[in-house]
C-alpha cells in the first residue's frame, strides 16, 4: 500500500483527520475553505503544497495539516490510540539531540538539566524544519501545537513552548493547589 494511502486509512480517517494530507501524492478528506500557509525561507515565500523538496524521502516530511488535526493526532498517541504503548516505550530509544534535548524515533524529549533547566520543562514531542510543532507535557496534560512558517525556526517554536509552561505553572500556584 503506498504510503499516503497508510496514512489516510490508519490516521486520518480514524482520528478525523480531515484536513491532512501528503502533499503531492493526495488530497484531504475535507477540501479546507483556507489556503494552505506558505513557508519562508529568509525572505522567500514557498508554497509548501507544491515544492517538493520539503518531503525529503517521502516519509520524512511533507505532511500537510491543521493545529486542529495535529492535536487529534498528539492525543490519540498520548492515549496509546494508534499505536500500543509499549511500541510507543520502543520509540523513546533516546540519544543526544542537543543540550537538554534528546532523540527518539520521530519524537523529541526536553529534559531537566540541572541548574539549566527545571523539572517543569520536561515534555516530548516534536519541532519541525518549517517552524511547526507539537509537544505533550505530561505532568499538565498539556498540548502545544502550532506553526511559525519560517523554515529553521525549529528552536523557536521550542522557545515558545517553554514560555507557555512557564505561564501556565505560574497561574496555576495562583489557584491555590486547584492543580493545572
Amino acid at each position: 500500500m503506498p504510503f499516503h494511502a497508510a496514512l489516510k486509512q490508519y490516521i486520518f480517517q480514524p482520528l478525523k483527520m480531515n484536513h491532512s494530507y501528503l502533499a503531492q501524492h493526495s488530497e484531504p478528506l475535507v477540501q479546507s475553505d483556507h489556503p494552505v500557509a506558505d513557508v519562508y525561507v529568509g525572505n522567500t515565500r514557498i508554497d509548501v503544497a507544491q515544492h517538493r523538496s520539503l518531503s525529503i524521502d517521502y516519509a520524512g516530511g511533507g505532511i500537510l495539516s491543521t493545529s486542529d488535526d495535529l492535536l487529534k493526532f498528539m492525543k490519540a498517541l498520548v492515549n496509546d490510540v494508534i499505536i500500543k504503548a509499549d511500541t510507543f516505550e520502543k520509540m523513546k530509544d533516546w540519544a543526544r539531540f542537543f543540550f537538554g534535548i534528546d532523540y527518539g524515533y520521530g519524537i523529541m524529549s526536553i529534559k531537566t538539566i540541572p541548574i539549566f533547566m527545571p523539572k517543569k520543562y520536561n515534555s516530548w514531542g516534536n519541532a519541525g524544519s518549517t517552524g511547526s510543532f507539537l509537544f505533550y507535557h505530561p505532568e499538565m496534560d498539556a498540548y502545544f501545537v502550532g506553526s511559525l512558517n519560517q523554515q529553521g525556526y525549529h528552536v523557536k517554536g521550542i522557545r515558545i513552548m517553554l514560555k507557555v509552561i512557564n505561564i501556565l505553572t505560574k497561574y496555576s500556584r495562583g489557584l491555590s493547589g486547584s492543580g493545572y
